[in-house]
């Protein structure tokens, strides 16, 4: 028999094949992050139901006990605010008529009655996540007024899969920190509140730590399930938006590593895993009258208890988070929860805790997790320099380098750059920032520029006092300034050079591009100071530079002769001025 020839495709059919496949890839995705977190499916697509004044059709339900988690998905090029609007009133229905919601989930799956059943209705905690399958771009006041709806871009649901893929049940405490949801939230509401009492603390004295700020020390043994389910973890590439973030994501085959030594051996490590411990830490004395003690009337060595509130998300890990979360709770069918499930209670880790004074403010906090966690890193796995440039941020927030961090993470929520910039590892193909920060941008809004040089903080006209005197506000408002007469300057490059902006083979956006363009905004300063709109889009009309990736003349590391054609074309400098500039 004659072998059948395959048709061949257009391209229009090869795309659409490839479009189809992505959006299948998409919401798979979405599906993996809830059920392998321990999830519960309903599968709901094309069953509409009416609920109070609406007919609403959902794509996704998942369950976990009481807390049910409605998804909408979005695969559209870019946002769809009439959609939005749309779900966020339907959110609001269910939220209004909460018992038919949870009847007709029953009804129309009765395979779960009993799960949906179980609590009573006022118990059930709603929530409504809307995940796009590109950036959403969304400015904050747009988030605001769709207050119903939780907003995951592409770059958190990477990471909500990675970490469900990664440690899978136990993924779901990052869920619950993600949406605020404490332990009374969950399940049966508790008549008691949950602590962990260690018998034998180790209490070091402030002197033998070499510590002079308040900072206590006390070294305890804690079982890896307990820990895996009260700790947490500061991951910059993740979805919180703090600046005070410094860890990296958990590495998949890292953790399988540990997973096989442990099911192997069914030893526990005897390095120490670092944490900084909550506020409400307690030492109870070991006397008989179990009198509570506050932190600062603990002698060194003092034999007494140390009692931990058990709770989730309570205990900040600084260092050692894959030694923990290589114990995570997986599906039966993993080749060594069998092992695993033993170990996770009856395996104690050894643990170092900092118990910082109450008094220290989160920034102080921060700076110090941030150093010991580069300290204990630095000498062991390369640190990218991203890393390094958002922990310099931290350590110092009124450093050079800190304050072009902070510009770029503002830059990166505004119209011109809105998302462009990758300030996580899960970003792809997005603008480099590491080379900005270092070679153009920090000497922009440095407050100490070098001698016959001149920055934005000469044309700030904020408390300068309060900025010397490290006030947060100040910072933030020199941070807004900066971010507001960068962004304007740039909107004019942008409407120049329009063509260019959009397409994405063009250099416009490339780091030498950038570069170029601010070093040259800082070296005309002090010819022109900060000027408007108009000024910036007049001068920029007269760069005969071309853009294209064929083009573009400027290679490497040639950012000061961009900016000085520049300055030549645009701004009138002579060649006196460019070379004392």
């Amino acid at each position: 028999m004659k072998k059948r020839k395959a048709k061949k495709l257009t391209q229009e059919q090869k795309e659409a094949q490839a479009k189809k496949r992505r959006e299948a890839a998409f919401r798979r995705k979405i599906k993996g992050s809830f059920v392998d977190s321990g999830f519960i499916f309903f599968p709901t697509v094309n069953k509409e139901f009416k609920i109070g004044n609406r007919v609403v059709e959902l794509d996704y339900v998942f369950m976990y006990e009481n807390i049910i988690i409605i998804c909408e998905d979005n695969c559209k090029g870019k946002k769809d605010k009439n959609h939005i609007r749309s779900k966020n009133e339907s959110f609001s229905e269910i939220k209004s008529n909460p018992q038919v919601f949870v009847d007709w989930l029953a009804t129309t799956f009765p395979e779960h009655s009993d799960d949906v059943k179980k609590y009573r209705t006022d118990r059930v905690l709603l929530y409504y996540i809307y995940i796009s399958q590109n950036d959403i771009d969304l400015t904050e006041d747009e988030r605001k007024r769709y207050s119903n709806l939780h907003f995951w871009d592409p770059d958190t649901l990477s990471f909500f899969s990675r970490m469900s893929q990664c440690i899978h049940y136990s993924a779901k405490y990052e869920l619950f920190r993600y949406l605020g949801i404490k332990d009374d939230d969950i399940g049966f509401s508790r008549s008691e509140e949950g602590k962990t009492v260690i018998k034998a603390p180790i209490i070091y004295p402030q002197d033998a730590m070499g510590l002079r700020n308040g900072i206590r020390v006390v070294s305890f043994m804690m079982s890896a399930e307990k820990l895996m389910r009260t700790s947490y973890v500061l991951r910059k590439d993740s979805w919180q938006e703090s600046m005070f973030l410094y860890q990296r994501l958990v590495e998949k085959e890292k953790i399988k590593g540990i997973r096989r030594f442990l099911a192997d051996k069914g030893v526990a490590f005897y390095n120490n895993i670092i944490v900084a411990l909550p506020d409400s830490v307690k030492f109870e004395d070991d006397s008989d009258n179990h009198k509570l003690l506050p932190v600062n009337e603990v002698a060194d060595f003092q034999h007494c208890k140390l009692v931990i509130p058990d709770e989730m998300n309570s205990i900040c890990v600084i260092d050692g988070q894959h030694r923990i979360f290589a114990h995570h709770e997986a599906p039966t069918s993993d080749k060594y929860e069998s092992k695993i499930s033993i170990l996770r209670n009856q395996l104690h880790l050894l643990v170092t805790g900092l118990i910082f004074p109450p008094e220290m403010t989160e920034s102080q906090r921060m700076q110090i997790q941030s150093e010991i966690f580069l300290d204990i890193n630095d000498n062991t796995k390369k640190v990218a320099a991203n890393v390094l440039t958002h922990i310099e941020m931290i350590k110092d927030p009124f450093s050079d380098v800190g304050l072009a961090r902070r510009v770029i993470e503002k830059l990166n929520r505004s119209r011109v750059f809105l998302n462009r910039f990758e300030l996580s590892g899960l970003d792809e193909g997005k603008i480099k920032v590491a080379s900005i920060i270092k070679f153009a941008l920090r000497y922009l809004v440095s407050v100490n520029p070098a001698e016959g040089k001149t920055s934005l903080y000469s044309f700030w006209d904020g408390d300068k006092e309060a900025f010397t005197n490290k006030d947060e506000k100040a910072l933030s408002e020199y941070i807004s300034f900066c971010s507001e007469r960068i962004e304007l300057y740039f909107s004019a490059v942008k409407a120049v050079f329009k063509g260019a902006w959009h397409d994405p083979s063009s250099k416009i956006q490339s780091v030498i591009s950038l570069n170029g363009f601010i070093i040259a905004f800082n070296r005309q300063l002090s010819k022109n100071g900060i000027q408007d709109f108009q000024f910036y889009s007049d001068s920029l009309q007269k760069l005969t530079v071309p853009f294209s990736k064929e083009e573009f003349p400027y290679t490497s590391s040639r950012y000061r002769m961009f900016s000085s054609k520049i300055l030549e074309d645009c701004f009138g400098f002579s060649q006196d001025e460019i070379n004392n500039t």
